[in-house]
Order: structure tokens, then C-alpha cells, then sequence
């Protein structure tokens, strides 16, 4: 009898133990703590219609970035082909195409994460659309809402007349940070604004494909109206006629101008130390899966989604508070003997 109270009273300091370490492990992943997180947001010529020369000039940017410290590496809006009416050429399935299946093993042998920007197609569908890939594989597909019209279609980039809209900006989750995503011309959309100010992001990303981005109080009003840092990305070079000039930007919370790259033209790799601020109300809005797609690593992405909720819901914190207390009342009622029968009998 004394040897089987012995081992339920070491069980319970041993669970103890553990319960009480899990607050604290898990608050220093999700909880209150502003993480910090390395970012490379990348401005280069992606020349029209070059799928291959571009991805080849990714690539050598994605290792550049990652040499230095990137744990993401982002690119602009349509890194892959720019704009172009050739979609049933050039456009591809996601994640199954040839470009994302090579930015997939890239990012898988970096152990980073890379977003960047193609043309998607889906049945007789296409869509504007920005890919997240990690070292589990594909982790979010956001595809442009808000369509730019543009009637002479100079450069092709009347997207109403070619392309379908997607369903906004939506909630997921990135190396352990929860994010948004919408593109250029969504970000002119006040609705856009509202949506993803709605989801509670800790992080917003924002690629863009234009000549030039607004001054800096334009797109920081963005950042501080949703409440979440945010991550502007635009290509140089030519884009058909047009000549564009850069000017990768992020922006913190509050909207003010953390790291900023030339508007010159000039191809740049900014490195950013981004400090992400805790998750707000993450247990009232659950992470979605995109149920659009059908991946080995759909799993994985899963797995990060409930480990997110866990890690943000006060009542996972108030369990274990109760099962400390409960702890803490077997050690104190246990009948302890100091005996010598310390081993089991036969």
C-alpha cells in the first residue's frame, strides 16, 4: 500500500510539473511576448512572360536573403510572368505547377519561407494570386478580390477583363504568426480595409505591381487602421511600357516607416527585424483551412492552426490552472509515510 501511495505521489508532482511549465512555454510562443522575425522583402525586373529567367532571379534573391538571416523572402504581385493575356499558356495550378513545385523545394532545402506572385488557374478559372511556401510545403493562397479596370489595357493590366475575383483577405497562419494577405488594388478597396481589420492579424502582407507607391502616410494609414505591421513589396524595371520603381516598405502598427527601400528603380534586397505584436482575440476567430486545396502538406498546415488556437485561448490557460490546483490538493492530502519500501515486490 505504502509503495502505490509513494508512486501516485510522485505521478502527481510529476504532472505537476509539467502543467505548471506549459503557461509559461506557451505565452513565450503566442502569449504576450513581441517576437521578432527577420524579413527580406525583394524588388527586382521580373520581365513579362520570362517564367523560367525569373524564377532563376528568385532563386539566387531567395539564398541571398536567407544567407543574411531571412526567415521569409517576399517578392512583388505577379513575380512569375507579370501581366500577360497569354493565361492559358502561362498561368498554373497551385500548388502542383512547375513554379510552385520548384519554390517549394527551395524553400523546404532553406528552411525559410517564400511568397511570391503568378498566375493561378483553376479549371477554367484564373486568378491574381500571392503563394506562401514553407519548409512543410504550402501554407496560404490568397487571390486578388478587388480588380483593376483599365480600359486601353496598356500592358494587360485590365485584370476585370481577364481575371475572376477571389474571396478577400482571410485569417492564416505563417511560421507561428497570424497574418492576412491582400494585393495592390484590394488595398484601394475600403472594404478590404474593413475585412482584414477584422480578422486580427498580427502581421499583413501587401505585395504590390505599379509604377510607383503613394508617399509613406498613404499605405501607413492602411497598417494603423487594421492595427498589425504591415509589409509592401513592388517591382522595378519594366513592366511592358511601364517603368517601374520600387520602393519595398514596412510599416509598423502605428503606421509609422520601420525600413524602406530606394524608389529609384533600383533592384534591393531590404532586410527588416520585424517585432510581431501578440495575437488579439485569436480565440473568437478561428483559422480556416482552404479547403480549395487538396496537399500532402495540407496536414502540417492544419497541425500550426490548432497549435495557434491552443497557444492564444485563456481557457486552455484557465484548465491548467485548475489542474495545478488539483495538483497542489493531492500533494498536501496524500497520507505520506516515510517507510522503507521504496521498490516494488514480487
Amino acid at each position: 500500500m505504502t509503495v502505490a501511495i509513494r508512486t501516485c505521489g510522485w505521478t502527481a508532482m510529476v504532472w505537476l510539473a509539467i502543467v505548471c511549465s506549459l503557461p509559461k512555454a506557451w505565452a513565450g510562443e503566442g502569449g504576450s511576448a513581441t517576437r521578432t522575425w527577420r524579413v527580406a522583402l525583394v524588388q527586382f525586373d521580373a520581365v513579362p512572360e520570362q517564367p523560367e529567367r525569373n524564377l532563376t532571379e528568385m532563386e539566387r534573391l531567395a539564398r541571398q536573403a536567407v544567407s543574411h538571416g531571412a526567415r521569409l523572402v517576399m517578392f512583388h504581385e505577379g513575380t512569375l510572368t507579370d501581366y500577360t493575356p497569354k493565361l492559358n499558356e502561362l498561368a498554373e495550378r497551385v500548388p502542383d505547377g512547375p513554379a510552385c513545385q520548384r519554390m517549394a523545394s527551395l524553400a523546404r532545402q532553406l528552411r525559410c519561407f517564400i511568397s511570391f506572385g503568378l498566375s493561378e488557374r483553376e479549371g477554367d478559372r484564373f486568378y491574381i494570386t500571392q503563394v506562401f511556401f514553407g519548409p512543410e510545403g504550402l501554407v496560404h493562397c490568397y487571390r486578388k478580390a478587388w480588380l483593376w479596370r483599365e480600359e486601353k489595357d496598356q500592358g494587360y493590366r485590365n485584370e476585370h477583363a481577364r481575371y475572376d475575383p477571389g474571396p478577400g483577405p482571410e485569417r492564416f497562419t505563417i511560421d507561428g504568426i497570424v497574418a492576412a494577405c491582400f494585393i495592390c488594388a484590394d488595398g484601394e478597396a475600403p472594404r478590404c480595409i474593413q475585412r482584414a481589420k477584422a480578422l486580427r492579424p498580427q502581421l499583413v502582407f501587401f505585395p504590390n505591381n505599379r509604377g510607383g507607391l503613394p508617399d509613406f502616410p498613404v499605405f501607413g494609414a492602411r497598417a494603423k487602421e487594421i492595427g498589425a505591421p504591415m509589409l509592401v513589396t513592388n517591382r522595378v524595371g519594366k513592366s511592358w511600357m511601364h517603368d517601374c520603381k520600387g520602393g519595398c516598405v514596412a510599416f509598423d502598427a502605428q503606421g509609422n516607416v520601420l525600413a524602406k527601400a530606394n524608389r529609384e528603380g533600383r533592384e534591393e534586397v531590404l532586410m527588416v527585424d520585424l517585432a510581431i505584436p501578440a495575437a488579439v482575440g485569436s480565440e473568437k476567430m478561428p483559422l480556416k483551412r482552404d479547403h480549395r486545396r487538396h496537399h500532402p502538406h495540407d496536414t502540417q498546415r492544419v497541425l500550426e492552426t490548432d497549435q495557434s488556437k491552443a497557444r492564444s485561448s485563456p481557457w486552455h490557460l484557465n484548465a491548467l490552472e485548475g489542474l495545478v490546483e488539483w495538483g497542489l490538493h493531492v500533494l498536501t492530502e496524500l497520507p505520506w509515510r516515510n517507510s522503507d519500501a521504496t521498490h516494488p515486490t514480487h
